[in-house]
């Protein structure tokens, strides 16, 4: 089988393994006390996150889905992972665009490969993971995925028509779709009958406008909202054909970002009296004025999940 070789990979081939342990501090006053199935937002770095869920959450998650860092040429993103020695100077801090960082692909792996480990160990048995990704890493997520869960867990690559984003039209072709990467924990699964072809066009899975239109109606007040975030009806479709109405499927996302998984996840069991559950990560300081707010506000419309409720943890220091 081929495998990727780049800068800092023996750094992190085991660093999963090696995480300190953290403890997760549940905070009541953020928490939103409900009756139904119960949820779960942490706020921390995801791959400490994922470290300390391990041992109530092992194999018990039916569906990841995540939305990474695209590493688009133009794009900068913070990279803090600092439980390695660095293999070359300037490791952390913020990852450059393509022109000015040669180490940003080399950078892009380290932090994808022990994320994608522990997503593996939280996967149950029958559970998927679904990657949604841009043109300029998929060929590498391809490969990396390969090597953590195997070629034979590959079950396809689906393209998204997203419609047009900022900043995505320069070149020579005109970027109008992103792809979704699909492996199952373990080899020879069931067919997936619900999602039939690998091309899914905006009229059923939604587009980046429909997106953002979704969150400038929850927070009319607010203008530092996510410029790209993806539609409700994507992470839905995807939920709906991953997972089963009964049994409390756990629905995983460690990139949460603006809440779309949490939101999928509430309208879909809605729609069919299921009764699965959510776990959110999100880093970043507005995991609870936006991540777990649209939460708050999607069950406060009424109309859906009402019942509803999850619990917010913060990350404790280690033990």
């Amino acid at each position: 089988m081929p495998e990727l070789v780049w800068i800092g990979k023996e750094q992190v081939v085991d660093l999963a393994t090696g995480i300190p342990p953290r403890a997760l501090r549940r905070a009541p006053e953020l928490s939103l006390t409900g009756t139904g199935p119960a949820n779960t937002i942490v706020h921390g770095d995801n791959l400490l996150a994922l470290a300390a869920l391990l041992p109530a959450y092992r194999e018990k998650v039916k569906l990841v889905f995540i939305d990474p860092p695209y590493n688009a040429p133009g794009e900068r993103w913070p990279y803090e992972d600092r439980l390695y020695e660095p293999p070359a100077e300037g490791w952390f801090g913020e990852v450059g665009a393509e022109d000015e960082d040669p180490l940003r692909h080399d950078k892009w792996l380290c932090m994808m490969y022990p994320r994608l480990e522990l997503l593996r160990d939280l996967l149950s048995p029958e559970g998927r993971i679904f990657v949604t990704m841009g043109e300029n890493e998929a060929p590498r997520l391809r490969l990396l995925m390969n090597e953590v869960f195997g070629p034979g867990t590959f079950l396809g690559c689906a393209a998204w028509h997203k419609g047009p984003s900022p900043g995505q039209n320069a070149g020579f072709l005109s970027k109008t779709h992103n792809y979704v990467v699909v492996h199952a924990k373990n080899a020879a699964p069931k067919p997936e009958a619900n999602l039939p072809t690998t091309w899914w066009t905006a009229g059923e899975f939604g587009d980046s406008e429909e997106a953002r239109r979704e969150l400038e109606a929850l927070f009319p007040e607010r203008e530092d909202l996510f410029a790209i975030p993806k539609p409700t009806r994507l992470v839905r479709r995807i939920v709906e054909a991953a997972t089963d109405p009964r049994g409390g499927d756990v629905v995983l996302d460690c990139f949460a970002g603006s809440g779309t998984t949490a939101q999928a996840v509430l309208e879909q069991n809605a729609w069919d009296g299921g009764d699965r559950r959510f776990v959110l990560v999100e880093m970043a300081g507005f995991a609870n004025d936006l991540t777990a707010e649209r939460v708050r506000r999607v069950l406060s419309g009424g109309d859906r999940s009402s019942s509803a409720g999850f619990d917010f943890y913060e990350l404790d220091e280690v033990r």
